[in-house]
């Protein structure tokens, strides 16, 4: 079970630095979005997307039929866990299926020019940044990108020719930190659109 995010906690940022790449800037950012939308549950479906890797298997895109098909059984499993009081487990089969009803999803879908494999870490480099304003554009995709020692992104060479990054550390001008930048504004742009106060 997922322990209680506390976005007041003054440690925040400093713990989201240890694992940038984790799940625990995802989840944070999931609580800082659905905290104005308390009264629903939790926050709008097209907001939930971002999170998603479509690069992992288990977050491949579905039919919508197959996705409503899937939900259905996770909303009922739900229903039978609020109905014997076992209230941590309805939450997870709750959020089970909205996350395959996002799978199944139009919005889901990125759109043209969009690298799906960065909207999960646009949403983590726009968290930690919340956290850490003072965190240069440069450093955080180093955070987010750097592996083992080297940027393993794929950018066009000068001659837009497709080659791989290979930095060892990222000048703030370079094709993976406008691309970094540029997600995140896209992100931004969809938080607007849902109403969750920047």
């Amino acid at each position: 079970m997922r322990k209680e995010i506390d976005l007041k906690n003054p440690d925040l940022g400093a713990e989201l630095l240890k694992d940038p790449k984790g799940d625990f800037p995802l989840d944070v950012w999931e609580a800082y979005c659905s905290k104005p939308f308390a009264h629903l549950f939790p926050y709008p479906l097209p907001v939930l997307s971002w999170r998603i890797d479509p690069t992992d298997p288990k977050n491949s895109a579905l039919p919508p039929q197959q996705a409503v098909d899937e939900a259905f059984t996770w909303a009922t499993q739900t229903v039978v866990l609020l109905k014997s009081s076992q209230s941590a487990e309805a939450m997870e089969s709750a959020k089970r299926t909205l996350h395959t009803l996002a799978r199944g999803a139009s919005f889901a879908q990125p759109k043209r020019g969009q690298p799906a494999s960065l909207r999960p870490i646009a949403v983590r480099a726009w968290i930690i940044l919340k956290f850490n304003p003072t965190l240069k554009w440069a450093k955080l995709a180093d955070l987010l990108f750097l592996n083992k020692g080297k940027c393993p992104r794929i950018i066009l060479s000068d001659d837009r020719e497709p080659k791989r990054c290979d930095a060892t550390r990222h000048e703030h001008d370079s094709p993976c930190v406008k691309a970094l930048r540029t997600a995140v504004r896209n992100l931004t742009s969809a938080m607007k659109r849902d109403g969750i106060p920047l």
